[in-house]
């Protein structure tokens, strides 16, 4: 067999090929599996991100969908909608507005929606019924001459929730200011008006246009300066006060009463001062009614109960008797002269009898009261017939010295009564 003629210098040439050819795939192999982590680690940054997020195509078609946005929609796995899943077909998205956005990203446009409101059982796929609001933010993304859409939607459920149940309280508590029989305003540590209500306004003849940014100088002039001083005072002490306002009010006097509190923001930082003013005017009125009534009751009851603790009476022409029961007083004292002098004139007395029999104690007030009441019926004319003197009566006036003059005495009103007569018929003849 013919032997070929070797080259060597070819040989070599290959063999440096190989070579070469050898180090490019090793090259082309590294690349290669560089380039497979990075799809490896994309794949799971997008697969694991802790928001939901959906890539579309052009044509509409879901060609990527993370785990996030799987639990969100209640599907079960990916491969239930990578390639099979068109968003530009699907009702439910059309009626959500969701496939215009996908049009507006598609067309270039990049942009973030307000919150929108999605049922997830309209999906399609088993999730039980339930509204949920999102944020979507749509990103055209151009790869190889092909536009695809990123959409990452962020559930906002619960602060659409919060606020949603903040509005709700506020309107609430707006209803309750607004409808409240009180006047209600708020003012800032200016004492500029920030918030009045509807019988603020009524109160102030103003709409809260005009009154929003007034302060009490421009409202209400001589009185301000007393209705600052006490909300400087909130303001500054952080406690509550109650007061009593009375302001003229065209032909009348109005009273109200006032409780104001700081009102603070989160940081405990008192920010303005509240008002509520309650119209006590005819509460007022019924009171000093009342008070009237109770003075009037209570002087007729004077009245009647001096009547009844020191009755004179007319028990014959020009003799008249008052019996005394029970204790003496300086202010009893008073109640017999007042009666028994006016008495005497009206009923032309010239004798008085003075019944101490239900006097249970007679000390020195007692006798000096008595003796002082001779004296001025003896004034007038008449004379005075002390009865109803017991021993011990006795024993006490004169341990205590009293001198009862020409006070002529007997232990019995009947005797008594019996001297007054006869005086008297021996006067009349």
């Amino acid at each position: 067999m013919e032997e070929l003629p070797v080259d060597v210098q070819e040989i070599q040439a290959l063999q440096e090929e190989a070579e070469r050819l050898r180090a490019r795939v090793t090259e082309l192999e590294a690349a290669l599996a560089a380039a497979t982590r990075r799809v490896t680690l994309h794949e799971a940054f997008l697969e694991d991100l802790p928001v939901p997020v959906v890539v579309t195509d052009a044509a509409g078609v879901v060609v990527e969908i993370n785990k996030k946005s799987r639990e969100s929609l209640g599907v079960p796995s990916r491969e239930l909608v990578v390639g099979k899943h068109n968003v530009l077909h699907n009702p439910s998205s059309a009626a959500s507005g969701y496939t215009g956005y996908i049009e507006r990203a598609l067309r270039g446009e990049a942009f973030v929606t307000p919150p929108t409101s999605y049922d997830v059982a309209d999906t399609g796929f088993g999730r039980k019924r339930e509204v949920r609001w999102a944020e979507n933010a749509f990103q055209p993304i151009d790869v190889d001459g092909e536009r695809y859409v990123l959409s990452v939607n962020v559930d906002v459920t619960e602060r659409v929730r919060a606020l949603r149940a903040q509005e709700e309280s506020q309107q609430f508590l707006r209803g309750i200011v607004e409808n409240a029989p009180s006047l209600v305003y708020v003012k800032d540590l200016a004492g500029r008006y920030l918030l009045v209500n509807n019988q603020f306004e009524q109160f102030a003849h103003m709409d809260r246009a005009s009154i929003l940014g007034m302060t009490d100088a421009e409202l209400f002039g001589e009185h301000a300066e007393e209705y600052m001083e006490a909300d400087g005072r909130v303001a500054r002490t952080g406690t509550p006060l109650v007061r009593e306002d009375v302001l003229p009010m065209g032909d009348r006097v109005a009273t109200y009463v006032t409780t104001k509190f700081p009102l603070q923001d989160i940081a405990d930082k008192t920010i303005a001062v509240c008002s509520i003013s309650v119209d006590v005017t005819e509460q007022k009125e019924a009171e000093a009614r009342a008070r009237k009534l109770q003075d009037e009751v209570m002087s007729l009851q004077e009245a009647t109960l001096r009547a009844l603790s020191t009755p004179l009476l007319p028990i014959a022409e020009g003799v008249v008797v008052m019996p005394l029961i029970g204790n003496i007083d300086a202010r009893r004292a008073e109640q017999v002269l007042e009666t028994l002098l006016p008495g005497i004139v009206e009923n032309h007395a010239s004798i008085v009898i003075l019944d101490v029999t239900g006097v249970p104690v007679v000390d020195a007030q007692v006798a000096n009261a008595l003796v002082q009441a001779a004296r001025a019926v003896e004034l007038l004319g008449a004379e005075v017939v002390l009865t109803g003197i017991q021993p011990a009566m006795a024993r006490t006036l004169v341990d205590i010295g009293i001198e009862l003059g020409r006070i002529r005495t007997q232990s019995t009103l009947r005797g008594g009564i019996a001297i007054a007569l006869a005086r008297g018929a021996r006067t009349r003849r």
